[in-house]
């Protein structure tokens, strides 16, 4: 599976082919891990979603590649926060057999939060890939990570 998102990487450069950039990554950081975060933000009529991967290097901090897309605004905002975890999911897809892959999204596990309508659903959906899942308030890759780029 490839992705259609263009990546970059911290400096702003292009990333054509995420799987290789990520394996040579492991090859040169063999204790990294891997966090996939995805966040949005509804700019008018569209909705622009940010995903990024980050590469924990332990000890030594976080690398990020970063990809964002413009889609025309769903009518609701469950929709806009499923179609964050489902791309989180098809991004954590492009390298699953790299290594373990934990995946946060901006659903809060919290009751008092309308997004924790979502919670349980998000959470079982991305455990059925395999993926560890983390939820607001313990998901930095998409609160910290991807937040920044869909301002």
């Amino acid at each position: 599976m490839t992705s259609k998102m263009v990546f970059k990487d911290n400096a702003g450069r292009k990333v054509t082919d995420i799987r290789a950039f990520v394996e040579q990554w492991l090859a040169d950081h063999p204790k990294g891990r891997i966090f996939i975060g995805a966040d949005s933000k509804v700019k008018g009529e569209y909705v622009k979603y940010a995903i990024v991967i980050c590469l924990w290097d332990v000890g030594k901090g976080v690398s990020e590649l970063y990809a964002h897309t413009m889609m025309p605004k769903p009518t609701d905002s469950f929709s806009r926060l499923w179609n964050e975890v489902t791309k989180a999911v098809e991004i954590a897809e492009c390298i699953k057999d790299l290594a373990r892959i934990e995946i946060h999204v901006d659903i809060n596990s919290k009751p008092g939060y309308r997004s924790h309508q979502l919670y349980d659903a998000s959470m079982g959906f991305i455990k059925s890939f395999g993926y560890e899942a983390a939820g607001k308030p313990f998901a930095w890759a998409a609160s910290c990570g991807a937040n920044r780029h869909c301002q």
